[in-house]
């Protein structure tokens, strides 16, 4: 499976999946279970991150296939640290005598 072949699957499942979100949102305008004010709010939030996901990783891809290997190297090594530094941190256990 080729790069451009993932992103057209999921381009299709993320398509889907904002077809039923958007489906759902009018069964619930029609059922009285949203508000019209809201639906508004609900299918505007929907579409972004539609496009927003669509968009994104191609966006990501040509920028990362754009860096030469010691940008990539120095970008994980950031990536790592970051995450070593927001892991949460084991305080040792206090003995019952103190």
């Amino acid at each position: 499976m080729t790069i451009s072949d993932f992103m057209h699957r999921s381009e299709v499942l993320l398509g889907s999946l904002a077809t039923i979100a958007i489906i759902l949102t009018a069964f619930g305008l029609m059922l009285g279970i949203v508000k019209p004010a809201d639906a508004l709010r609900h299918i505007g939030a929907i579409m972004g991150i539609v496009i927003l996901l669509m968009i994104g990783p191609g966006i990501l891809l040509s920028a990362w296939s754009a860096m030469s290997l010691w940008q990539q190297l120095a970008f994980v090594a950031i990536g790592v640290g970051v995450s070593y530094l927001l892991w949460p941190r084991r305080e040792p256990r206090r003995s019952r005598r103190e």
